[in-house]
C-alpha cells in the first residue's frame, strides 16, 4: 500500500511539473480574404445585385460572413 501511495504521488507531482510546458495558447486563425471588384457603386435606393449573389453563393456553402470569411468589395 505504501508503494502504491508513492507511485500515485510521483504521478500526480510529475504530471504537475509537465503541466505548464505543455498547455501553450493557440494562436487565432487568420480570415481569409475575399476581394469583390464591381462595375457600378451600389447606392442606398439600388444594391449591387452580383455582391448580394456573391454573399448569398458563399452562404450557401456555409461560409458566414465575419466569422469565416471577410469580403473586401470595390466599385470602379
Amino acid at each position: 500500500m505504501n508503494s502504491r501511495l508513492r507511485t500515485v504521488i510521483a504521478t500526480l507531482a510529475f504530471g504537475l511539473f509537465l503541466a505548464p510546458f505543455t498547455s501553450e495558447a493557440q494562436q487565432p486563425a487568420k480570415i481569409p480574404r475575399v476581394g469583390f471588384l464591381g462595375h457600378k457603386a451600389p447606392t442606398p435606393t439600388v444594391p449591387s445585385l452580383p455582391l448580394q449573389a456573391f454573399r448569398q453563393g458563399l452562404a450557401d456553402l456555409g461560409y458566414v460572413e465575419g466569422r469565416d470569411i471577410i469580403i473586401e468589395a470595390r466599385f470602379s
